[in-house]
């Protein structure tokens, strides 16, 4: 049972929107990451852009806050209530979807093959200064888009198939380019395993048992560094709030009733 007005803070993966995200059946703010072009590296557009956000009375005049960020989104979260001691002590609880607490690029093993519970995963790290390149950022979104630069919105609930790769691919062709390429120089030097004591609201830490980008031992991480309850759906994947949208809104309910 929830005491007093509670509102959510959701903040999406990388080139990803609301849509993954499931009706919380509460008031929520949800963040536009894409609208947000950063022209050099670090975090600090989109913590200017989370200031603006939740500069409004539904966030204000809340008694109960809760943040949901789901991969990069949970990234921004961790290095805005870091950035922000304010915003940390008036947060109530805080939901982290397939995040990483250290840096990205690093963290990410991409799995390509799974047998009887092993497992095959190679790091994409060596490739980002290549993939990351204007050009080849540019050449990546006409290839997907038919030659276009151009991009449309795109609704996640309403792909036929919700596995990791093809939401992924869906979210670069929706996503403009500059955009993409700001969202990695943005996690250039993006580490906080030293730093997640400082956060002491109550957390939890959800991660899908197939995910195809972070292994397991990456939310163990970041729940161990944040005192979390950590919570594997076996089934999920990356996109864990898209398949498995209950066990991110039971999330918070817990977090908002104190559970």
């Amino acid at each position: 049972m929830h005491h007093g007005s509670v509102t959510v803070l959701a903040l999406p993966g990388m080139s990803l929107n609301g849509t993954i995200f499931p009706d919380f059946g509460l008031p929520t703010l949800v963040a536009k990451l894409s609208d947000v072009v950063a022209t050099g590296p670090g975090m600090t557009p989109y913590l200017a852009y989370l200031d603006q956000l939740t500069r409004v009375a539904q966030w204000q005049d809340a008694s109960t806050r809760i943040v949901v960020g789901h991969s990069f989104g949970g990234m921004l979260a961790l290095a805005w209530l870091l950035a922000r001691p304010d915003q940390a002590r008036a947060v109530t609880g805080l939901v982290l979807v397939s995040t990483a607490p250290g840096p990205m690029f690093a963290a990410v093993r991409l799995r390509v093959l799974r047998m009887a519970g092993w497992e095959l995963r190679v790091g994409v790290r060596p490739l980002l200064p290549f993939w990351n390149s204007g050009i080849v950022t540019r050449a990546m979104h006409r290839l997907m888009n038919r030659g276009h630069l151009a991009t449309r919105p795109v609704d996640f609930r309403a792909l036929p198939q919700h596995d990791d790769i093809r939401v992924g691919i869906a979210g670069w062709r929706a996503t403009p380019w500059a955009a993409r390429r700001a969202f990695r120089s943005a996690m250039e030097g993006f580490d906080v395993r030293s730093r997640l004591g400082e956060l002491g609201m109550p957390a939890i830490v959800l991660h899908g048992g197939r995910d195809c980008y972070f292994p397991l031992e990456t939310a163990r991480q970041l729940a161990g560094g944040l005192g979390a309850r950590l919570r594997v759906i076996g089934e999920a994947g990356h996109v864990l709030p898209l398949t498995h949208g209950d066990a991110v809104a039971q999330a918070v309910d817990d977090l908002a009733s104190g559970a």
